[in-house]
């Protein structure tokens, strides 16, 4: 994957929107068991799995520079979550735990369509990068 070319951007938790919409959150019990089963729903249909990966690239503005712009994070992996998160206000760990029961064929095509939302936050925000490289 393309690098970006960019110093870290960093936001204060409380405007993060995977933070206002339960991404950091601790589920258990029966609860937990059907966001799980939410996770495998959203990622067998590759239209959901599109429609929420792009929505956080195009309004999730703060988590995205925030996370986005950090070099030692799995931005694949943060785009799926934060997709689950838009979904259903499921947590990241929980995603991170329902990964496992996807086939492998539903990872790979997750993977890309991850990939693709990740380079349409890159076009849409090569200001970000621009103005970086100016300080």
């Amino acid at each position: 994957m393309e690098k970006l070319s960019v110093k870290r951007i960093y936001h204060p938790f409380w405007l993060w929107e995977d933070y206002q919409n339960g991404f950091y959150e601790n589920i258990s019990g029966e609860e937990k068991k059907l966001m799980l089963e939410k996770v495998v729903e959203m990622f067998n249909s590759k239209e959901l799995t599109e429609k929420n990966m792009f929505f956080v690239v195009d309004n999730w503005k703060h988590s995205c520079e925030h996370n986005l712009t950090n070099d030692s994070l799995n931005k694949i992996a943060y785009i799926g979550q934060s997709a689950c998160c838009v979904y259903a206000k499921i947590p990241n760990t929980i995603t991170m735990e329902a990964w496992s029961l996807l086939s492998d064929t539903v990872k790979k095509r997750s993977d890309a369509i991850a990939l693709k939302a990740i380079k349409r936050w890159q076009k849409q925000n090569k200001y970000i990068q621009l103005c970086l490289k100016l300080d």
